[in-house]
Parts: structure tokens; sequence; C-alpha cells
């Protein structure tokens, strides 16, 4: 063979809902026909012949043009490539510890206790996840850094075909930390002005997160930021949205409060849906999302793992566990019930924006009513409502 051709050592197959290449660094899916799957197949196995260079030609030029493909030779990690259950599990948010060095007044996972995921069972399940084709993991606490094993966690957790993501309040992302942390991106919360960030986050927060943001983004790492409506923040959107642009940062997600952990003993923070869905539909950007699983509700393709060990349907739901990571993590994605669109409220009222939205967060709709089923209130005002809601609201 007169050239040989590698793919890129960020690239990877992932057969989800349909045949794609998946980058880690960009967060990018692109879909594949059998064509394409047969190259690249080929190409991960070293057994393109000369012919395949003539045969796909087309495909060459465009995975050079992409920067998917190159003619060095690259280190590269080899993950179980199988088919993965229906719906898939792209979303591992992955709690490893209930740690934390701030008491933020609305923190949805409520005490601060001295209790960690053990390393070894992180491996495992990232290994089983990255088996199950999973495409991010969102590392999350508590405060992920100050997990008791941190450095060895960070030390492992580049051996998985998977997109790393830290969150964190930022306060303890030292230059040091920095120059070892092996994640493609860190989502900071930024949650208003310094008046506004730190009425939730307390004094002398507000600069260090920025700080935090500012270090990161200078070590090249892409950098996301997450703001919470809460009703000290709600004269700062402005001048917070002209401050994130200007930092440059990959992603800006604005979302409403849910009643839940340190809220419930909070309360004078919590802004109704009708305000709070205005500054939704006006704030944030997002910079891609996923083609998903059609006909599901929010959470389709993700799993929560708590840091005592259980799995929910997310994040929120720690006090209804569906079963523990000893089970194995297959077996607690086909336990997880899905919800349907049709089974839904909005569905029986035809609402257009139900295949946007996909009727916003289960758990938010429930707090809101008490029914599985029912709306996510500031969603709807978040879509600007449709005309057959409006009298029920």
């Amino acid at each position: 063979m007169s050239c040989k051709y590698y793919l890129k050592e960020n690239f990877f197959i992932k057969l989800i809902e349909f045949p794609s290449l998946y980058n880690i660094k960009t967060d990018e899916v692109y879909s594949m026909d059998e064509r394409a799957m047969e190259f690249f197949i080929k190409l991960t196995h070293k057994s393109l012949k000369d012919k395949d260079l003539i045969n796909f030609s087309d495909l060459i030029n465009f995975c050079l043009k992409e920067d998917i493909i190159t003619e060095k030779p690259q280190v590269r990690l080899n993950p179980t490539i199988r088919q993965s259950p229906i719906p898939s599990l792209r979303y591992l948010e992955l709690q490893i510890t209930k740690r934390c060095n701030l008491k933020c007044k609305h923190c949805f996972v409520g005490k601060r206790e001295n209790i960690d995921l053990p390393a070894e069972k992180i491996s495992k399940l990232l290994k089983e996840f990255e088996d199950l084709q999973g495409l991010r993991v969102l590392i999350t606490g508590g405060e992920p850094l100050l997990h008791k094993e941190f450095d060895r966690i960070n030390n492992f957790v580049g051996n998985y075909a998977i997109r790393k993501i830290l969150f964190t309040n930022g306060l303890l992302l030292t230059e040091n930390r920095l120059k070892s942390l092996n994640v493609e991106e860190i989502q900071i919360s930024l949650d208003g002005m310094k008046e506004g960030h730190e009425s939730l986050r307390g004094i002398d927060t507000y600069h260090k997160a920025l700080s935090a943001i500012k270090r990161a983004l200078d070590k090249g790492f892409q950098v996301s930021v997450a703001t919470v409506i809460h009703k000290k923040n709600l004269t700062e959107f402005e001048k917070l949205e002209e401050l994130v642009k200007n930092l440059g940062v990959r992603e800006w997600t604005v979302d409403a409060l849910t009643m839940t952990g340190n809220l419930r003993f909070n309360q004078e923070f919590f802004v109704e849906p009708k305000v709070a869905g205005k500054i939704m539909r006006r704030y944030g950007f997002i910079n891609q999302q996923h083609p998903r699983a059609e006909g599901y509700a929010c959470g389709v393709h993700l799993l929560a793992i708590f840091a005592s060990g259980k799995a929910g349907f997310c994040s929120f739901y720690e006090e209804e566990p569906i079963g523990d990571i000893n089970e194995g993590l297959e077996n607690l994605w086909n336990k997880k019930k899905q919800i349907l669109l049709t089974e839904l409220e909005c569905s029986s009222i035809k609402c257009p924006f139900l295949n946007e939205c996909f009727g916003g967060c289960r758990y938010r709709a429930f707090s809101l009513s008490n029914k599985i089923n029912s709306r996510d209130v500031f969603k709807c005002y978040q879509m600007l409502l449709h005309e057959n809601c409006k009298d029920s609201l």
C-alpha cells in the first residue's frame, strides 16, 4: 500500500441509535452510512488495502479536510465496538463525592457529607459506560476536587474513549491542578455578578470563580458556565451576558431553580415560572446538541450515579434510586423507566413545542404538581406558550 492513513486519536466509532463517529475533543457526532462504517472499521483494524484507497478516495479526501484522519501514526485507545442498548446511555452523571467546600443555599445535593465513591468502582463504571458506547461523563459532587483519591481518578480517567467534563465551583482550580487535569471540558458555576453570586454561594466566591474560568481558558481547556436564576440576580443578567460572552466560553446554560435540597430551607431565592421562563428564553447559549431518540421525554439518554453507589433517573432522584452499581451499569440502564412524550399532559393538548422542550424537567414538573406526567411550567413560559396552554396556567 503506497499510503497509510490513521484515525486521529480523539475520534471513536460509537454504535448508538445510528452508527456514528464521535470526537471527544469537540463533542461532535458524525452519522455514518454503511459505506463510511466499512471504511472506519477497516481503518481502525489497519486492514485498508490498495484498492480501498481508490474505492474510498472521496471519503478519504473529506476526512483529511475535516481533520478526522492523518498520515501520522496515532497512539489510540481501543474501546469495544458493539451495539448500544436502545435508547442509548450517552451521558453519565457521576457524583464522585458529597464533600464540598461551600454550602450553597440552592444546592440540590443538600447536606455535605464525607462520602466518596471508591476509585476502583469509578474505574469499573467508566469501563462499563465506554462498553455501552457512552459519549460524555459528567464528573460532579459535591465538589469533585475534594474526593480523597482525586489524583488517582484523574490519572486513569483519560484511559477511556469518552468525553470528560468536570463540574466545579472553581475555588480549588489552581494552576497546579490545571496542569495535570485529564478532562476535555470544565463547567464552572457563575450565579450572577458579585452580589448575586455571593448571596447564593458565600462571601469571596465570585472573583475566585471568575479567576478560575480565566485560568482554565488560558490553559486551553474548553470551559462552560452554568447560572441558576434566583431572586438576587434578576437584575444582573444583562451585565452577566456581556461578561460571559467576553470571556469566550463554550456554552452558557441558564436554568431555573428546583425546589429540593438546600433550597427548601432558603425559599426566598425561588423565582416563579413566569419570570424565570422569560429569562431562560432570553439568555444562555448552547454550542451544539446531539440527535436524540425520538418520542421520549427529558432524560432519555441520561443516568445518574451517586456517591453512595446508588443510581437514579437523574441527579435530582437520589431519594428514589433504581438500583445499585453492584448490579452493573447495563442492568441499571435496562431498569430505568423511560417516559414517552405521548404520556405527558403536553401531548393531550397537542403543544407544538413538545418536540423542542420534551416536556421540560420531569423532576421540576413533578415538584410543582405531584404528577409525573404534568408540564414543566418553567419550560412553558420559556417556549412562549402555546395558546392551548395559557388558560390552564
